[in-house]
């Protein structure tokens, strides 16, 4: 019989649940989305005009984007720590108060 594997040691500096760091970065992207296809009926608009088009295309695009990820501070690294287990959760004893 083989021996388990330990288990790994998973390590985070987040402060913040996961899910919460996910929600805002799809609002974050769904706002630019919609802030370049409106980029995008400008510019048909404004066809036959190719370097304004191209111009309000690369603007409200990666333009965005590239000022976006300058312009917002960085969190610094914080200190790493190993992510425990919960403990499990206990049901109350028939002579314990109800929370």
């Amino acid at each position: 019989m083989r021996a388990r594997r330990p288990d790994p040691v998973v390590v985070t500096d987040m402060h913040e649940p996961l899910i919460l760091v996910h929600r805002r970065q799809i609002r974050t992207r769904l706002v630019m989305m919609v802030v370049w296809i409106i980029g995008w009926v400008v510019a048909g608009a404004l066809w036959r005009h190719g370097y304004l088009a191209t111009g309000i295309l690369l603007g409200s695009g990666p333009g965005i984007w590239i000022l976006w990820w300058l312009v917002t501070a960085r969190r610094p690294a914080g200190r790493r720590q190993a992510v425990t287990a919960r403990a499990p959760r206990a049901l109350p004893g028939p002579h314990e108060p109800r929370r």
